[in-house]
């Protein structure tokens, strides 16, 4: 019987240790989304603009991530590509008041993860 307990007790332990160690992530970088380009102070029309670019980035990864032709280096290297021209056409749609406010949310969101990593 004592040793049934014990196993009972090791194997909740093991469970809720493991469990412990799955801490939600923080954001990095600026989230992009409705609220936060609201918060920005992003007219409809804005925030309208930025999803169809985020729409068509994402079309276009998802074609690359299902190109059998490339290897995975290749893959990376598009996405990468991707996603770069995505973030300044989406940064090309915001005025300079609203260009800074993004780029102060990134510099102190990537500052809160760098002191959440030490």
């Amino acid at each position: 019987m004592k040793k049934l307990l014990l196993t009972l007790f090791i194997a909740c332990f093991t469970v809720v240790f493991a469990n412990a160690q799955d801490a939600p992530k923080k954001p990095t970088s600026f989230p992009w989304n409705k609220a936060a380009l609201t918060e920005i102070g992003c007219n409809p029309d804005q925030i309208k603009k930025i999803a169809t670019i985020k729409k068509e980035a994402t079309e276009k990864r998802t074609k690359i991530e299902a190109d059998a032709t490339l290897d995975e280096k290749a893959k990376k290297t598009a996405i990468k590509a991707v996603v770069k021209e995505r973030n300044e056409a989406m940064m090309a749609e915001l005025n300079d008041e609203q260009k800074k406010k993004v780029e102060e949310i990134n510099a102190k969101l990537k500052e809160e993860a760098k002191a959440g990593n030490q």
